[in-house]
């Protein structure tokens, strides 16, 4: 009987194992795809050989734990490309001078310094501005209506919005696009200045090379469907009937997906009602081929549908690729390549598509969602206090890290706070004679 067994092979499930692997325990990891990696998913791009990130990519220049993983499993860090040009989609209309016409300027100023003042705010711990009102627990929705952002400029913050809340703005709270404003005082344009490098090979490879160095023993397509648990073993059994039983386990699958996992005896009822309400991140990502448009060029609006689009690099035939994000939801349901067609017409109209490329994951009953998007009326849904270690079960991911939730960091920083939880309870447990 293996001492733990981890449910998912993403980051947080890695990296759990890395640590668990530093105590001697010896460790299985199941895993319900055909591959590893969660949503730090890279692949060939369509009919080609270029690796591209379908989930997650971007890491920031503070993000320690994940560079120092990088460092010690040889994998290489690729610059973003700079940004050289800005276009604007308004008014029914591409523009290259600016976000709004000059009626809406000021309005549109005010309202830029106003998510500035709020975002620096947050970031000090303030959760309330200087009038009071409440910064933590409103909609996005109703916080542009109470900033009077002009339509313009809420154009271009739902563009942002796709990028930083990635999911319904009547139900997420304004603070997931002022956290990420915070990261250039405050400004929303900014917040892509942090987004300085991807992994060569993506978090997949780093992920392989991680449960490879942590000696674990790992099985792919293993859909956990139950799990259950007695005061000396944990057992996991799988959708085709297959079961394994060790003394302890980690969760690693992501808030979403717990909610095809039956537990018995049932989980304590604030994590139940967590997993009832789960995330609400709904991001669309999508990579499009293109000729005719040169790298570094932004371009944010529209309203709906893909509204945030970057021609990210060159491939070696002299095209470019565009990497697009919309927010699925009921006001958009991504038809592609229709969608694609659509935002290059708006966005790059000398563009000539080639190919197109993407992930549901939405869709992907593996993943039911993208990055951590917290209800605005049930944050302790992913608070990191909620997931604590229960009896010889703990929990491991980016949707409810300790720190830096949504990151890759904070899949690290969840896999090692798990890890250390397992340990310390088979520590104070004993060998299974002993127990």
């Amino acid at each position: 009987m293996p001492d733990v067994i981890i449910i998912g092979a993403g980051l947080a499930g890695a990296t759990a194992a890395l640590e668990l692997a530093k105590n001697k325990l010896e460790v299985v990891i199941l895993e319900g795809g055909d591959r590893l990696g969660g949503r730090g998913y890279a692949r060939p791009f369509a009919g080609s050989a270029t690796e591209l990130d379908f989930g997650g990519a971007w890491i920031t220049p503070w993000q320690h734990r994940i560079r120092k993983l990088c460092r010690a499993h040889d994998i290489e860090l690729r610059p973003r490309a700079p940004i050289t040009e800005r276009r604007w989609f308004r008014d029914g209309a591409l523009y290259r001078d600016g976000p709004t016409a000059s009626a809406d300027r000021a309005a549109h100023e005010r309202v830029i310094a106003r998510i500035a003042a709020d975002a620096m705010l947050l970031k000090k711990g303030e959760t309330r501005d200087e009038q009071g009102r409440d910064l933590a627990g409103i909609s996005f929705a109703d916080y542009l209506d109470r900033i009077a952002a002009p339509r313009p400029t809420r154009d271009l913050l739902s563009a942002w919005w796709t990028v930083s809340g990635n999911g319904d703005k009547q139900r997420v709270p304004a603070s997931e696009l002022l956290s990420s404003s915070a990261y250039s005082d405050g400004l929303t344009e900014g917040m892509a200045d942090v987004w300085a490098e991807t992994l060569v090979g993506g978090v997949s490879a780093l992920v392989a090379r991680m449960i490879d160095t942590s000696n674990a023993h790992f099985g792919t397509e293993w859909i956990a469907r139950s799990v259950v648990t007695t005061d000396r073993s944990v057992t996991v059994t799988a959708e085709d009937g297959a079961t394994v039983t060790a003394r302890a386990a980690i969760l690693a699958t992501g808030l979403n997906p717990l909610r095809n996992i039956r537990f018995d005896p049932p989980l304590p009822r604030e994590k139940a009602e967590a997993i009832r309400t789960g995330h609400l991140g709904r991001a669309v990502k999508v990579w499009a081929k293109v000729k005719g448009v040169p790298v570094g060029v932004l371009v944010t609006g529209g309203g709906s549908g893909i509204e945030w689009m970057f021609a990210e690099r060159a491939t070696e035939d002299g095209a470019t690729l565009l990497v697009g994000f919309g927010v699925a939801g009921d006001d958009w349901s991504p038809d592609l390549p229709g969608d694609i067609r659509s935002a290059l017409s708006r966005f790059f109209p000398e563009a000539e598509l080639v190919a197109w490329d993407w992930h549901d994951w939405n869709a992907d009953p593996l993943a039911l969602g993208t990055w951590v998007a917290a209800p605005a009326d049930a944050p302790q849904a992913v608070a990191a206090s909620t997931w604590t270690r229960h009896g010889p079960l703990a929990f491991a991911s980016s949707d409810f890290a300790p720190d830096q939730a949504g990151w890759f960091e904070g899949a690290i920083a969840s896999g090692e706070a798990a890890a250390a939880e397992i340990a310390a309870y088979l520590a104070a447990h004993g060998t299974p004679s002993q127990a």
